[in-house]
């Protein structure tokens, strides 16, 4: 996977603690950068629990990865390179990260589809080529209209008895972006309760989980405004909870004076552009991550609703700069 730079999108402050404070930080995960901050009894305890979690998250990470290989490891591009050729054998965490990407599509009317493989790799290249090259461009109408002939969810046949995962159209493929580190904040969240952790922040690339236990105060968080100027739009108090933000101001290039981010909107194969960022608050962060996406890419109108039916709290900045946020926010 390439780096990308990412602008930390929260403000953390945990009071009433006894134990102590130790923090760090990963720069090799999901693209992007991470931090876990923990409290423990020594530093000697936190060592042990932070790079042991590393470990596990660098396992999800290959596992999830659809731009590299590795020895001895089926991840998910292994899926995609036998698209249309055979089933392929895959780890537990595969399996039901696809089930919940097959889930989130259910959930979000189709908005979040991780069978959008072939239209997301068309403009992954683009925006790979302005960022690493300097050559902006966009794609073609024609070649994006070709990809989503492609982009059926139902090309996906999740086997939970034999373990295995198969894409029967050999031109479709599986895209995760929109829930693995959603679905590894979760993951890494169970992973310190099982090493008896209690209070804890952990920020995958700005999804975010705040753990603590019943004596302590919650995490105060504080939302940065789409414009990446230091402000903050609004803040919230979260507990045993999940922030998850998606906005337009990252990962995006620039070709003939507007920007093209990474967020595409399914009906309209192009960036996602009625709301320029999009917070959820969710008791985890594989929620946040689905209903962050579809809010951003959905008019606020239309995201309104499907929060309200699936009692999601969030916060969107709109494309005219309006804030909206639903009445249990904070």
């Amino acid at each position: 996977m390439k780096k990308i730079i990412f602008a930390s999108l929260f403000l953390f402050i945990l009071c009433g603690c006894s134990t102590q404070k130790y923090s760090t930080e990963y720069l090799d995960l999901f693209d992007t950068y991470s931090t876990v901050t923990i409290y423990t009894n020594n530093s000697e305890e936190f060592n042990e629990i932070s790079n042991d979690l590393h470990k596990e998250l660098l396992r999800l990470n290959r596992l999830f990865d659809i731009y590299n290989n590795y020895d001895n490891i089926n991840n998910i591009k292994t899926i995609n390179d036998n698209s249309g050729i055979k089933a392929v054998k895959a780890d537990r965490e595969i399996i039901e990260l696809i089930k919940a990407g097959k889930e989130a599509y259910n959930k979000t009317e189709g908005t979040v589809n991780i069978a959008m493989g072939p239209v997301l790799k068309i403009w992954h290249r683009y925006r790979e080529n302005a960022l690493d090259n300097g050559i902006s461009a966009i794609p073609d109408t024609a070649e994006l209209e070709d990809a989503n002939k492609h982009t059926d969810i139902n090309n996906i046949i999740v086997d939970e008895e034999n373990s295995t995962v198969f894409i029967t159209d050999e031109s479709a493929s599986i895209d995760v972006g929109a829930i693995a580190k959603g679905y590894a904040a979760d993951y890494a969240a169970e992973f310190l309760r099982s090493r008896g952790v209690s209070a804890a922040l952990i920020n995958l690339g700005g999804n975010v989980i705040a753990l603590n236990d019943n004596s302590k105060k919650s995490w105060k968080t504080g939302i940065i405004s789409p414009d990446n100027n230091g402000e903050y739009v609004d803040t919230a108090d979260i507990s045993n909870q999940s922030a998850v933000s998606s906005g337009n101001y990252q990962r995006y290039y620039e070709y003939e004076g507007k920007k093209y981010h990474h967020i595409i909107d399914g009906s309209t194969l192009m960036p996602a552009g009625s709301n320029r960022s999009v917070t959820v608050i969710a008791d985890s962060s594989l929620e946040g991550d689905i209903f962050s996406t579809a809010l951003f890419i959905l008019p606020y109108e239309k995201g309104k609703r499907l929060a309200e039916e699936n009692k999601i709290k969030a916060l969107w900045v709109t494309a005219d700069d309006k804030e909206y946020k639903t009445a249990d926010f904070n």
